[in-house]
């Protein structure tokens, strides 16, 4: 029935043309300490993805259209996380595990790992993404998914 196929439905590359928020916990383990917080990542016409702390400070607020040259001054780890971010469909693609990533994993040498799935507004998401690099490990929970 259409119900049933509207319960099953998979996150693809179309997906991605559409307005949507994705929200949850990160965490981050490097050499230089750890960090544990919140996310949300926009996409769409406001595209943003923004990392609060515990007590919900903005600690990292990136927008697609920052330029890379103002984090010239930027510790290495730093950097090389934003390169994670630096192709935004890509990051989405990761986060919600459509299959375009290859060439990003590749290209910057990451480690890619999924645990668990939910369906949430009738599409099938991953619930826990790991992308571990050369010195950091990134822990991303999905929690909610509103599409505009």
């Amino acid at each position: 029935s259409n119900q049933n196929q509207l319960i099953t439905q998979k996150v693809d590359q179309e997906f991605m043309n559409q307005p949507f928020v994705l929200s949850g916990s990160i965490s981050i383990k490097s050499n230089n300490g750890s960090f544990i917080g919140s996310y949300s990542l926009k996409n769409g016409l406001n595209e943003s993805f923004q990392v609060k702390d515990v007590f919900g400070r903005e600690v990292i607020l990136i927008r697609p259209e920052i330029s890379s040259e103002l984090f010239d001054g930027l510790d290495e780890n730093f950097l090389e996380i934003y390169q994670l971010f630096e192709d935004w469909s890509s990051f989405s693609s990761i986060l919600l595990a459509i299959d375009d990533s290859e060439m990003l994993k590749s290209k910057l040498n990451l480690s890619i790992t999924y645990k668990g799935y939910q369906n949430i507004q009738s599409f099938t998401i991953p619930k826990t993404i790991s992308i571990v690099g050369n010195d950091y490990e990134l822990t991303f929970t999905i929690k909610n998914l509103k599409i505009s």
